[in-house]
């Protein structure tokens, strides 16, 4: 999905071993993301007020557990877009390849796993 959008909003087709290895990276992003999601989750069943309810309980997660990636994914996005400007074309490359992918998973991530964890909390308990 990332090569897609890479390749469309950049325009460059060159993938080199610095996109394959930025998987491993996008790999840990995508488990922190998930493990704080996860977490805030868990912590909102403790509070009284938000217990009975998914929807609410969900509302406080997300914006909380947003709270706490948001920083994240900007600054890796401004650290790739500082060699961004690389004269280096394969380093460049693959700082717009980053960027789009990080900016994807938190936007994928927040998309699709409260749906997860919603079909875990009512299938489970």
């Amino acid at each position: 999905m990332s090569i897609g959008c890479y390749t469309l909003i950049a325009g460059i087709t060159n993938v080199s071993a610095l996109h394959l290895v930025f998987a491993f990276i996008i790999l840990g992003i995508s488990t922190d993301t998930i493990l704080v999601l996860w977490d805030v989750w868990r912590d909102s069943a403790s509070l009284p007020a938000l217990n009975c309810n998914l929807n609410q309980r969900m509302a406080y997660t997300f914006r909380r557990a947003s709270r706490a990636v948001l920083p994240t994914c900007c600054t890796l996005v401004l650290a790739f877009l500082g060699n961004a400007f690389s004269s280096f074309m394969p380093v460049r490359a693959f700082c717009y390849f980053a960027i789009i992918s990080v900016c994807m998973v938190y936007i994928v991530l927040f998309l699709y796993w409260p749906a997860f964890i919603i079909a875990h909390e009512q299938s489970i308990k």
